[in-house]
């Protein structure tokens, strides 16, 4: 789509966590840096040693200048990694909020990507926060797949033999449905997250760690 470039972005946003992007800058991120009070500067399309980013050397300039990153505590992730208790969506470790790029740093992250521009991309439960670690294309990162391609090379490259794979976002909303007893969720854990034709992406000790509902045994 015409507009649309890699950036190395600066300044995190409502909904751009700082690194290298992929945006249209008019439509995705001006009228937010304006009124912020932020120049068009935080948001770098391209250098004199780059000229026109990729996202390999938008990561590169990014790196060369952290000093400039400045994080923004209503940005969306923030909200998302508390409601997922501080943990990635997907493989469960500890969320890092106040780094970037790094494996356990936290990223707001689309389940159906941004650019494929469907309804369901901007709403909300399409929303979840994300290690780098897994946010990355590189490697068995998701990158761009949306989530069920994810599922499907996760299972293919990791667990061939199994049919199905949870991730820990999936597990936390059976815990927090709060429909479940800790009996109930134990059973849940062992009967169908716990399935030998079904394979887990984060610890299984994760499973009796998150074994009660928010407000306690009931």
């Amino acid at each position: 789509m015409a507009g649309e470039a890699w950036y190395a972005l600066f300044r995190e946003t409502r909904s751009f966590t700082p690194g290298a992007v992929w945006l249209d800058f008019d439509r995705d991120i001006r009228a937010e840096l304006t009124e912020r009070g932020f120049s068009p500067e935080d948001c770098r399309r391209r250098d004199e040693t780059f000229g026109t980013f990729t996202e390999k050397t938008a990561w590169a300039y990014f790196r060369q200048h952290q000093d400039r990153v400045s994080l923004y505590p209503n940005a969306e992730r923030y909200r998302k990694a508390r409601a997922q208790r501080g943990r990635c969506w997907y493989c469960g470790r500890v969320l890092n909020l106040t780094t970037v790029g790094q494996d356990d740093s936290a990223e707001l992250e689309h389940q159906t990507p941004r650019h494929r521009r469907l309804p369901v991309c901007t709403l909300d439960r399409n929303k979840v926060t994300s290690c780098r670690g897994c946010n990355n294309p590189a490697g068995d990162g998701k990158g761009n797949r949306d989530l069920e391609e994810y599922r499907a090379h996760l299972l293919a490259r990791r667990f061939p033999e199994r049919m199905h794979l949870f991730f820990f976002g999936e597990w936390l909303a059976v815990v927090d449905s709060g429909a479940w007893t800790r009996e109930g969720l134990e059973r849940v854990a062992r009967q169908t997250f716990g399935h030998p034709h079904r394979a887990l992406a984060f610890p299984a000790a994760l499973l009796a760690e998150f074994s009660l509902p928010l407000g306690g045994p009931t």
